[in-house]
């Protein structure tokens, strides 16, 4: 059988299957007490330290029992499933999808404004210069017609001309690289929508697991709650879906069942629910302390 030693601070201990410390002093709160059974010895000197069996995957779900507690009964009662040996059939599709996410690379973020701005302004630009050199060809022409020397508005044609041509050239070049970057982007795009699918899908696979796992040790969860004291007044129904009751009658019933090696620590409120504190640990059949 389990024994549990509580040492105080004041160099007290308390030994035995059932430690009830409600009414010793210095003994530490419920979380406190929690804390020293998870970590093991705690370094602050000021609290009770707990010596007992290091706790199994299955007493996260339950090592503080208090009427304010919440329980996650799928994935408790999954564990549980999982200590039996039991195992779902989705787990080997699980197995795969997440191997695609793995292969599925994450997008990096994309911010098309820049180039989208060059675009625009290099496309402006581009107006501008010939809008600019129609109307000194328009000049250049008249100048001729007048019989008048033709020199500088030919020199500022030409200029207008060789600064088109430069300006035509980045216009091609911006649009080609904002055709990339939305080529890019909505690769991107598509890469981030095929995660989220694959993500969803993972999500309801492990939901789906959790609920067939659950099942496989329902009946046992179902005939813990039915042997709780009626001030609880719990009730299981047939699958897990179908529980009534507060999530600290739950986890009580899961305590009884689980494999659970170090105690689990009931806070005095839901220990007085039960006739005494011996009564208690035969319902756990496990090491307990009371705070």
């Amino acid at each position: 059988m389990t024994t549990v030693r509580v040492r105080l601070p004041d160099g007290t201990a308390h030994v035995g299957r059932v430690v009830d410390l409600r009414d010793v002093e210095r003994s530490g709160d419920a979380a406190t007490v929690r804390r020293s059974i998870r970590s093991g010895f705690p370094l602050e000197p000021d609290v009770p330290r707990v010596y007992c069996p290091a706790p199994t995957r299955c007493h996260r779900f339950a090592d503080l029992l208090s009427r304010e507690m919440s329980f996650d009964r799928y994935g408790a009662l999954a564990t549980l499933a999982r200590t039996r040996g039991h195992t779902a059939s989705e787990e080997r599709t699980l197995a795969h999808v997440r191997d695609e996410l793995a292969e599925t690379a994450a997008p990096a973020p994309e911010d098309l404004t820049t180039a989208r701005r060059r675009a625009a302004e290099a496309g402006a630009e581009t107006e501008r210069l010939r809008e600019r050199a129609a109307t000194i060809r328009g000049r250049l022409e008249a100048t001729r017609d007048a019989g008048a020397d033709a020199e500088a508005v030919e020199r500022e044609l030409e200029e207008t001309m060789r600064r088109l041509s430069e300006v035509a050239t980045e216009r091609v070049a911006a649009r080609q690289r904002l055709d990339v970057q939305e080529t890019q982007a909505r690769a991107a795009r598509d890469s981030r929508e095929r995660r989220m699918r694959l993500e969803d899908r993972i999500a309801n696979l492990r939901r789906t697991i959790r609920r067939s796992l659950a099942e496989t040790v329902y009946e046992e969860f179902g005939g813990a709650v039915t042997a709780l004291p009626d001030a609880f007044d719990a009730d299981a129904g047939d699958e897990p879906g179908g529980y009534d009751g507060e999530p600290v009658a739950a986890a009580l019933a899961f305590a009884r069942v689980a494999p659970l090696r170090a105690p689990v620590v009931v806070e005095a409120t839901v220990a007085e629910r039960f006739e005494n504190a011996a009564t208690l640990a035969r319902y756990l059949r496990g090491p307990l302390v009371v705070c």
